[in-house]
């Protein structure tokens, strides 16, 4: 539990809360939004006693410990055994059979244990920071923009990790579809106050838009009451009979705090300047190989179009390539092998994450903007202000600005730029709540065309209409949303450690069986069904491949390279569905056989 009451903070001149309160209570788990600089991080520092406040009051019961996630993934030893066993209290120093225990229910494997942290993707050393947290056996878990760094597969394991936290939670991100999956509750920090509801971002912000309209109508409302008794005060002011009625309306006038209209906030706008197009493809990619070191492919024959209008997510672990596949595509380098056809008529707009590092720190926002040709001093103090750097703001120099704000520098850039394609880098990242609403809004309003890395799922599946997936040692274009992605296919590492779960589950249960008959009827029976659905669909996969071969036939005939190479992508896919089936159903084939001791898998129930 934790309680922060009228609580003030102030920078300078700048106050970010002012007399707000609110409480956190057992098994709670809030998100917390706000626009960028509104105070949230500094919310974090106030509660870690990293800041001091003002005045008012945080507390907290006695031996209530509160553990953060570090966003830097700095380690200071060279096995991550001994990097998350740094936090066992020194009585404790020998116990580190903890922070084996903790690691193997992280994933990690008994060879792992003497591995460098460095050795690691990002997604497996938030895994060791968080062990490293939990080692500690916190009550509330802070954390900061926890999937900061992280591709989406380890987003998705966070999230069915974090789910099933039975402690509190509070959590700062700006990706709306995480906060939902994995928070109670939600915390607006709002004009300087604090506003928490049951529920998602969205009904939190429904709420208070609904409260701001009321406000709004009743200060208008006691306006016009105020009207009325003044004109009927100066009306009766002078008449003997009636100078009762007047001084008792005097007073209740005196007695009344009218009601101030809430100051405006500006929302920020995103606007594309889209050039016109003429022609079928966008882009024509065929067989595209490229590899910073000889031997070693990121990309391994990517095939794929680009059509007008077409939005286009790439998705998968870091690492793999989906940034070097913009670069490629943005030409800023050349593919070693396959052919790359880019429209003579297609005008590129390219934000990629490290464009922010390429941004003039001396020069202010409206000279970064003007740095590009053709725009002139008002083209550039309209989008400024559509970015909410109006005014004096407009006039700050790039170096002071935070990362949220040269975010939206870097996009400013791209909206002054004429583009029919899109070529965009993790654009959601650093993006408040609103802001990225707003974006999204932008692009599917965009009518050219979007290529895009993202591992924000709210931005997959409101934008993304086709994939790229780069998954495990695969990679392919995927004719469909996300969503029909992750229901008809998902990502490999996900089925293998579903899969890896069920085995573990079924050697606890079978070890049961073998001790106990009854149990071990009981649980036969669903063994069976389970057998005889892998039956069925492992008919359903043979009968789909043979529809492909007849089309993959068509295909040939009619000399249509793209769905060949769709289709010769998607029996793989098959194939390798089909050996998984065979590999379960010769797995459960035998389990049965052992549990009945019959010869036959399909002998009859008892």
């Amino acid at each position: 539990m934790l309680f922060c009451k009228n609580i003030t903070k102030s920078f300078g001149y700048q106050t970010l809360f002012e007399e707000a309160s609110f409480q956190l209570n057992l098994g709670e788990r809030i998100g917390i939004v706000g626009r960028n600089g509104s105070g949230k991080s500094t919310l974090f520092r106030l509660i870690l006693g990293e800041e001091t406040i003002d005045d008012g009051e945080i507390s907290y019961p006695e031996n209530y410990r509160i553990g953060a996630l570090d966003q830097q993934l700095v380690f200071r030893t060279d096995s991550i055994l001994a990097e998350v066993a740094q936090s066992l209290p020194v009585e404790a120093e020998h116990d580190s059979w903890k922070a084996e225990k903790l690691l193997s229910g992280l994933g990690f494997s008994t060879d792992d244990f003497a591995r460098p942290p460095q050795q690691f993707s990002g997604g497996f050393q938030i895994r060791v920071k968080l062990a490293q947290l939990l080692l500690s056996e916190p009550n509330l878990l802070l954390l900061d923009e926890p999937t900061n760094y992280l591709d989406i597969i380890a987003i998705r394991w966070m999230e069915r990790f974090l789910k099933s936290w039975k402690n509190e939670i509070i959590c700062i991100s700006h990706d709306q579809s995480f906060l939902e999956r994995i928070t109670t509750h939600t915390l607006a920090v709002h004009r300087k106050k604090f506003k928490k509801i049951k529920g998602s971002p969205a009904k939190c912000y429904a709420q208070i838009d609904k409260e701001e309209v009321l406000h709004e109508r009743t200060r208008l409302n006691q306006q016009k009451e105020t009207q009325k008794q003044e004109k009927f005060i100066n009306e009766f002011r002078s008449g003997a009979r009636s100078a009762g009625l007047v001084q008792s309306r005097i007073k209740m006038l005196e007695k009344k705090k009218p009601s101030e209209a809430l100051p405006p906030i500006p929302p920020i706008r995103f606007q594309f300047r889209e050039s016109s197009f003429t022609g079928a493809k966008v882009i024509d990619a065929h067989n595209l190989s490229f590899g910073y070191e000889k031997g070693t492919d990121l990309l391994k024959k990517i095939s794929f179009e680009v059509l007008l209008g077409d939005k286009i997510g790439i998705i998968g672990a870091n690492g793999k390539g989906k940034t070097t596949l913009l670069h490629v595509l943005n030409q800023n380098l050349i593919v070693q092998s396959g052919t790359l056809k880019i429209h003579k008529n297609t005008q590129m707009g390219y934000m990629g994450q490290s464009n922010v590092d390429r941004l003039s720190p001396n020069k202010t926002i409206l000279e970064e903007f003007q740095s590009l040709p053709d725009i002139n001093e008002q083209a550039a103090r309209n989008v400024a202000g559509n970015l909410l750097f109006s005014g004096d703001l407009s006039h700050k120099p790039i170096r002071v600005l935070s990362g949220g704000e040269k975010a939206r520098v870097n996009l400013g850039k791209v909206l002054l730029t004429s583009v029919n394609c899109l070529l965009l880098d993790e654009p959601t990242n650093h993006l408040d709540y609103q802001s990225s609403e707003a974006f999204i809004q932008a692009t599917q309003g965009f009518g050219g065309a979007i290529v895009f890395v993202s591992h924000n799922e709210e931005f997959l599946k409101a934008v993304a209409q086709k994939l790229i997936v780069f998954d495990g040692d695969e990679v392919f274009f995927y004719l469909d949303n996300y969503e029909t992605f992750l229901r008809e296919r998902g990502f490999q590492s996900e089925q293998e450690e579903k899969q890896k779960s069920l085995q573990i589950q079924e050697i606890k249960h079978h070890s049961v069986l073998r001790e106990n008959k009854k149990e071990r009827d009981r649980i036969l029976r669903p063994l069976k069904r389970n057998f005889e659905r892998i039956e069925k669909q492992i008919l359903q996969i043979e009968a789909a491949q043979k529809d492909n071969v007849s089309e993959f036939k068509r295909a040939e005939r009619q000399g249509n390279r793209l769905l060949i190479e769709t289709l010769g992508i998607k029996y793989q896919a098959l194939q390798k569905e089909l050996e998984t089936q065979w590999e379960q159903w010769n797995a459960l084939a035998e389990e049965i056989q052992k549990l009945e001791g019959a010869s036959s898998p399909l002998a009859g129930e008892e």
